[in-house]
């Protein structure tokens, strides 16, 4: 022992004295070695542990891990004694070339999953597919995350994930690619339709007094329900989109009425059962599906965990191999930085996890750069406080909840105090996929859903990244002083409307000063672009080119801009020198001050309704007016005003174009330095057709619903 001690401090020396100390991971390495490239650890922790020994010298120091696949059942914990300085951080790093993987999973032995065998399981089984589903006796691993679910919860519950070669199994859905529909609500659950619509509570026929929420009762369609009767003891829960598509709840059942048809909820839905528009019946269209049991196992793939078997019931979609499959079960994020500083994490896949994929909170200049955060059920990366921590160049996709959570700052003071957060030149999508509503690509100060939320996110800067394929929006941001500049997104609000591509709901006293340039929005026929829906005090929006490719429908506005409390709080809108393309409505300006604002050299090309000015009055009513509120000149086309080709999505504008005639203050976009570019980490970029970047997509999870609380 005391040789190999010997040994180890000496190749410290050597490395520190000589040059950059360096240390080396690999699975096939030992922790009893020195940590040498020929010689490596086994384990990330053992190098942190020896980069600590360094103590004041551990600056530079760079962990080199060679490929192959490791396990964290808790976190790899970096605190504030890990990190080096700003100039020569400590850096986690995969070898050139090779893969690496971090993963929240447990392997499960291929022996484990057996045929099913006991009769009653059996008869709840598709007849055809007996033979195909295999069980796991869960009861004999020792798993977090495989206790019951909530009676109502609006995440995914807190259940495990199942993965097949590092691929997330859906959980069983009924129906498995669209929704049931409710027939007629019969109790709304939240409150009645009576005293000024108070959905919190209700009022007893008759009486005065307000009375607690009660659960939801609504009549069925479909004929299928009856199957679920007898597993009520076992859980049955169905999701849905219950009064409104930005609001997403799962709540177990408590009864089912064959005869007369009614489900009966176990707990009340917050609001109420039943389209808010239409209330009480509801308006037959309400969205909701069955999740997680056994009896609508169909495809393969599918899975659930049965609660009162203490079973895992899975349709494999592949003759299963050792190796193959692995359960999401871990205590934490992969990797937490806490109060940790200056380290920089490279070129690493992190994967699998029930959680984040990396969480930091606190410390200063943190790097995660070139890493791949898949298949997690959280956020990839959440950042809360600390300062100038960047995500750069990143893939972040097949991700539960979203991309990247930003907070930090102090709005309280003045000057505001920025975080300096950079999400910079990352590709982000496929994500929200358990979580449906309100978990975007990134999200710089909204807490909380429909009707507004907030946390502080003061002076982040979100720039280059590609984002795509969302059911909701895909930036989400509030508080002070960001900048959203050079983004392409496009397919989002894919089955939520009432979303933009930038959305915030904040107020007046909170939020403010926010930059939105040069972003190129496309390809969401069911979403808005640059969506202010309360308060947009003193914001900028200049260079943007929206081609929504609107299908007409309620929603399709390229820029939005709601009145909020602008009766009492006066305040001015930068919006110029944008473009909208092929949307339902092109802009829609609001204000109480027609001096005040800065709107002008806007044009739209094929818009339905180009242009739409509102005048607030003191009561704060809405009053359409004419282009004269405006301060400058903007006008709308229906013939190509000179597109480089506007039927390839090339919306560059020719040098002999005629809104530079029309409008000689217009200025080029520079549309050539949208969305991510090549650098150390991201060598090349995704083609057109790898990303299917200029369609529409499949709409059919769209809810498509009329939302009725605006005017137009």
């Amino acid at each position: 022992m005391k040789q190999i001690l010997f040994a180890f401090l000496s190749i410290i020396m050597v490395n520190y004295i000589y040059g950059q100390t360096t240390f080396y991971v690999s699975t096939k390495g030992s922790d009893q070695n020195p940590g040498t490239k020929e010689k490596p650890f086994a384990t990330i922790e053992k190098a942190r542990d020896a980069t600590r020994l360094l103590g004041d010298k551990k600056s530079g120091t760079t962990i080199y891990i060679k490929g192959g696949t490791y396990r964290f059942a808790n976190a790899l914990e970096l605190t504030n004694a890990d990190g080096g300085t700003e100039l020569k951080p400590v850096t986690y790093a995969a070898v050139s070339g090779e893969e690496v993987i971090f993963t929240g999973a447990t392997e499960i032995p291929n022996k484990l999953f057996v045929p099913i065998s006991d009769a009653a399981t059996l008869n709840r089984i598709q007849p055809e597919l007996k033979s195909k589903l295999v069980s796991l006796d869960l009861s004999s691993l020792n798993l977090n995350h495989r206790n019951i679910l909530p009676d109502l919860f609006n995440d995914d519950g807190g259940l495990l994930g199942l993965f097949v070669h590092g691929e997330r199994m859906p959980l069983s859905r009924y129906p498995n690619k669209s929704y049931m529909a409710m027939k007629k609500v019969l109790i709304n659950g939240g409150g009645q339709e009576t005293k000024n619509d108070d959905w919190a509570n209700y009022y007893a026929a008759g009486a005065k007094e307000k009375k607690v929420p009660r659960p939801g009762v609504f009549e069925y369609r479909d004929s299928r329900t009856s199957r679920w009767v007898n597993q009520l003891d076992r859980g049955v829960w169905l999701k849905g989109y219950w009064r409104i598509p930005w609001q997403n709840e799962c709540v177990r059942v408590a009864a089912i009425d064959t005869l007369l048809h009614t489900i009966t909820l176990k707990k009340p839905v917050p609001g109420g059962i039943g389209n808010k528009y239409t209330r009480p019946e509801g308006n037959g269209g309400e969205q909701y599906w069955l999740l997680n049991l056994l009896e609508e196992i169909d495809e393969p793939g599918e899975w659930a965990v049965d609660f009162k078997d203490n079973k895992l019931y899975f349709y494999p979609p592949t003759p299963l191999k050792q190796g193959s499959i692995t359960i999401g079960d871990n205590k934490s994020a992969v990797i937490v930085l806490n109060n940790a500083s200056n380290i920089a994490i490279k070129g690493i896949t992190i994967e699998q996890s029930v959680l984040e994929g990396i969480s930091i909170t606190g410390g200063r200049h943190n790097l995660i750069a070139g890493c791949t955060i898949k298949n997690v059920n959280k956020y990839a990366v959440k950042i809360t406080g600390g300062t100038h921590h960047e995500v750069l160049s990143c893939d972040l996709y097949n991700l539960g909840e979203g991309g990247v959570w930003l907070s930090g700052g102090d709005e309280s003071v003045t000057p505001r105090v920025a975080t300096r957060h950079r999400v910079v030149n990352n590709h982000i999508h496929h994500f929200s996929q358990l979580v449906h509503i309100y978990t975007p690509a990134v999200n710089a100060g909204f807490t909380g859903g429909g009707g507004g939320g907030h946390h502080t996110s003061v002076g982040n800067y979100v720039a280059h990244n590609l984002i795509h394929d969302t059911p909701h929006g895909a930036i989400i941001y509030g508080s002070w002083d960001n900048v959203f500049e050079y983004n392409e997104i496009f397919r989002m609000c894919q089955v939520s409307n009432d979303l933009g591509a930038f959305y915030s709901y904040d107020l007046y006293e909170r939020s403010g000063n926010n930059t939105f340039a040069y972003n190129f929005i496309h390809n969401s026929d069911d979403g808005d672009g640059i969506y202010f829906d309360h308060d947009h005090r003193e914001m900028h929006v200049y260079g943007n080119v929206l081609a929504l490719n609107s299908r007409g429908g309620k929603r399709g506005t390229a820029f939005l801009f709601k009145h909020g409390t602008l009766a009492k709080n006066h305040y001015p809108l930068d919006c110029y020198n944008n473009i909208a393309i092929n949307c339902g409505y092109g802009f829609e300006f609001v204000t109480i001050d027609t001096t005040a604002n800065n709107w002008k050299d806007n044009i739209t090309y094929r818009c339905k309704v180009p242009f739409e000015y509102k005048y607030v009055n003191a009561t704060g009513k809405e009053i359409k007016q004419d282009s004269t509120v405006a301060n400058g000149k903007n006008i709308a086309y229906n013939e190509d005003p000179g597109f480089v080709n506007a039927g390839k999505m090339d919306f560059r504008l020719t040098p002999n174009s005629k809104v530079f005639t029309d409008l000689p203050n217009f200025k080029p976009i520079p549309m050539d330095k949208i969305g991510l570019f090549k650098d150390a980490y991201r060598k090349s970029l995704p083609t057109d057709a790898s990303i299917d970047r200029f369609s529409n997509g499949d709409n059919s999870m769209s809810l498509n619903q009329a939302v009725l609380d605006r005017g137009n």
